[in-house]
């Protein structure tokens, strides 16, 4: 992940705010960067260093930083803190910072990648305390260029060009303490463009482009800084006194993927107005989610035996929280999905009900989850990962289906239900009851008999199945089904056994 540490050098030290509290100089914010760099386990070399009393370079000077098999090394070049007169100093870095990773694999195969972070205009400025400090920084431009890559499994000058871009970023990060430090830190950026290209050089080889652009990109984070290193696990992170908690958000975002091959072309292209964002990482264990609004896709080319397609979504979300940390107590845990307001192209519908029997209406579909979980294994850890068969790194002990929702068609099926689980037998059995409401279904049934998709055989066996797991509702076409799991094994439906 070299270029985001290099964001991470380059805002995460870069931070703002009012006036200083005490004279800082320019000695106090070079000794805070290279305890930062070494707290990300970065070993520092540099050629020389120039002082004329107001201000001190750093000239030649390289940041090396171990990855999992291999070593990133960022040139940072010359870097100058100059006091301000007024209590603060500016940080001057090189409009140009080249870095590359290296890697070795367990077959003694190399491989590696490279880039440069282009920040020109880049204004850093450091006010505060050694104890407190503040950094504000305003980047008109952060762009990533010359990337390339190699690896056996590479081929030799691959057609393919990668660029990613910020547009007027800016904001400040506060950090304060020692050791362990806190910090918080709020941005902006006004665009974010990623652009991939391959042309091979043959039709055979194909080609394709993959543009992104966001507008209007908002943060604010807050958290620890503790001790980092190459081969940590999330976990241990933690353990180590890392924390962070954020939001997000984002306006306009389009997207647009093409690709041709001898088979045929492929086409997508996708927008959404505006989305948001959070994440949490602690002594809980991580969570993540967020929702998008008002989203537009479409998908042609020809390769598809069909027009261009369009589909839309009124939103489209979704989250989770898991815990990391190893340990013998159950531990909570939730996941949840949303799709809401669905749109089908009426190209589609034609195709499957040309004379509009089926309601339209957009489709839902919700599914909102919890429970606990004991966690026996870090299986967050590279050594997890590469142990070839992994176990399973814990065992569910509880699960709450909060809310189920699917609407589609003119039905809607809603549930929730609670559920235990007995893991002394290896395989976890539940214990709990589901409810279930169908309302529509007999009717949705009875259209697709009419439209002759669905056999009238087959109906009559859906319906003898729905007498046997559900119950008449209170509505006009509505059934209800009590599920319930037993310690004992069984399974009853509406009171009656059915295992």
């Amino acid at each position: 992940m070299p270029f985001f540490r290099t964001l991470t050098l380059t805002s995460v030290l870069a931070l703002s705010a009012g006036p200083a509290l005490a004279d800082l100089t320019p000695t106090q914010v070079w000794d805070d960067w290279q305890s930062l760099l070494a707290n990300y386990g970065s070993e520092l070399s540099f050629e020389r260093t120039s002082n004329d009393g107001n201000s001190i370079s750093i000239i030649g000077l390289t940041a090396t930083f171990p990855v999992v098999d291999g070593s990133s090394v960022m040139e940072l070049g010359t870097l100058t803190f100059a006091d301000n007169g007024d209590g603060s100093v500016t940080i001057e870095m090189e409009d140009d910072i080249p870095i590359s990773v290296e890697v070795n694999g367990p077959d003694g195969a190399e491989g590696a990648v490279s880039m440069t972070i282009n920040q020109p205009g880049a204004q850093l400025v450091a006010s505060g305390t050694p104890d407190k400090l503040h950094y504000d920084f305003n980047y008109p431009v952060v762009g990533m260029t010359d990337f390339t890559i190699e690896g056996p499994d590479v081929p030799e000058g691959i057609p393919l060009t990668f660029e990613f871009a910020f547009s007027a970023l800016e904001g400040f990060v506060a950090l304060e303490g020692a050791g362990v430090r806190s910090y918080s830190s709020d941005s902006t950026i006004g665009l974010l463009s990623m652009i991939m290209d391959f042309q091979g050089e043959t039709d055979e080889e194909g080609s394709g482009t993959f543009n992104l652009m966001m507008k209007n990109l908002t943060q604010t984070a807050k958290g620890t800084i503790g001790t980092v290193s190459a081969d940590m696990s999330l976990s241990e992170l933690i353990q180590n006194g890392t924390s962070q908690t954020g939001t997000g958000s984002h306006g306009e975002v389009t997207y647009e993927l093409n690709v041709v091959t001898p088979d045929g072309s492929f086409e997508m292209a996708a927008a959404a107005t505006s989305g948001e964002i959070y994440g949490n990482l602690s002594e809980t264990g991580i969570a993540y989610g967020g929702v998008t609004n008002d989203v537009t896709m479409s998908i042609g080319g020809s390769s598809i035996p069909l027009p261009p397609l369009t589909f839309r979504m009124a939103q489209t979300g979704g989250d989770f929280a898991i815990p990391l940390i190893p340990g013998e107590d159950p531990q909570t845990f939730a996941m949840t999905f949303s799709l809401v307001g669905l749109e089908i192209d009426n190209m589609l519908w034609g195709m499957i009900d040309p004379a509009g029997a089926l309601p339209r209406d957009p489709i839902t579909f919700m599914l909102d989850t919890s429970g606990k979980v004991i966690v026996t294994e870090d299986f967050t850890a590279p050594e997890y990962a590469e142990s070839g068969t992994p176990s399973v790194p814990g065992s569910i002990e509880e699960l709450n289906v909060n809310t189920l929702k699917l609407s589609i068609a003119g039905a809607e099926l809603i549930g929730d239900g609670a559920f235990t689980f007995d893991n002394s037998m290896g395989m976890p059995a539940p214990v709990g009851v589901a409810n279930l409401m169908l309302t529509g279904g007999n009717g949705l049934l009875d259209t697709l008999v009419g439209m002759g998709l669905v056999p009238e055989e087959q109906a009559m066996g859906a319906r003898m199945m729905l007498g046997l797991f559900a119950r008449p509702g209170e509505g006009e076409d509505t059934l209800e089904s009590t599920i319930e799991f037993n310690e004992d094994g069984s399974i009853l439906a509406n009171g009656q056994r059915i295992r």
